[in-house]
């Protein structure tokens, strides 16, 4: 049958176990499965690329080699190929600069930049309930990196004639 949406689930805790974020948040119910959600809606394949989005990012340094997981590991698990190419297209290198790096990444790949936006938008969220804590700091993500960053998303989403124009998260 093939890889499946419950089979990106499954990765994804897999992957992600014990993973926390700053605040101590489970990884896959604070990051992955709420940009999965807003995925849904755009099929199986965007929902997929949602929850797979940070596997190799946060796992290439993991001490266990059977826990690290790059892109040929995806292709060998079935995971589809528009899938993995989303995955790397959202996928930050080493010291990468944000807007010209990932972000311009993201914006040229289709599905890559429909995931983007997901994460975007959930983003902009959390810098909302951050700006209860610390206003300056969410005034700062919320101006110098989310918004610009959706700016580029969106222009690229309206240029693209072929699969852009799409009800965007």
């Amino acid at each position: 049958m093939g890889f499946t949406v419950p089979d990106a689930h499954l990765l994804a805790l897999d992957a992600h176990d014990g993973q926390v974020d700053e605040h101590g948040r489970d990884h896959y119910l604070a990051h992955l499965r709420p940009v999965a959600e807003l995925l849904r809606p755009h099929g199986p394949l965007a929902e997929m690329a949602g929850l797979l989005r940070d596997i190799v990012e946060t796992t290439r340094e993991h001490p266990d080699p059977a826990r690290r997981y790059d892109l040929d590991r995806l292709r060998a698990l079935g995971v589809p190929e528009v899938v993995v190419e989303a995955v790397d297209a959202v996928t930050r290198r080493p010291g990468e600069p944000y807007m010209s790096g990932l972000i311009s990444r993201a914006a040229a790949h289709p599905l890559g930049r429909l995931v983007e936006l997901a994460v975007n938008s959930h983003h902009l969220a959390a810098s909302a309930a951050l700006a209860e804590t610390d206003p300056e700091k969410a005034r700062r993500l919320r101006e110098g990196r989310y918004r610009p960053a959706r700016r580029m998303l969106l222009a690229a989403e309206a240029a693209d004639r072929l699969h852009g124009c799409r009800v965007l998260v």
